[in-house]
């Protein structure tokens, strides 16, 4: 138990040299300077950028749509497999008229 309160002691002591942040000493005055101003102005985004990012969205879109379509073509022929395997592999069991 001494081992835990020597490592507290230790970690308490190691904070008393650490000197703390300093913010910008103008920010007050420009925030309070921006709220008297009323509204903010907007911020204007290129189109050149909105397009990529349209363009980014279309296509995971697209690749998500191929995907799900191409995973349910498969599931149904994965299935067929799954029951002629099974079919296969328990025919024997006909055969001992059971």
């Amino acid at each position: 138990m001494q081992t835990k309160e020597t490592w507290i002691e230790e970690t308490m002591e190691s904070l008393n040299g650490i000197i703390p942040a300093e913010g910008d000493p103008l920010l007050r005055e420009r925030v309070l300077r921006q709220m008297a101003q009323g509204e903010p102005e907007p911020i204007r985004i290129r189109s050149a950028l909105i397009w990529k990012i349209a363009a980014c969205a279309a296509l995971l879109v697209s690749i998500n749509f191929f995907t799900w379509f191409h995973h349910n073509g498969s599931a149904s022929k994965d299935q067929r497999t799954i029951k002629s395997v099974a079919t296969e592999y328990f025919s024997y069991i006909d055969s001992y008229n059971l």
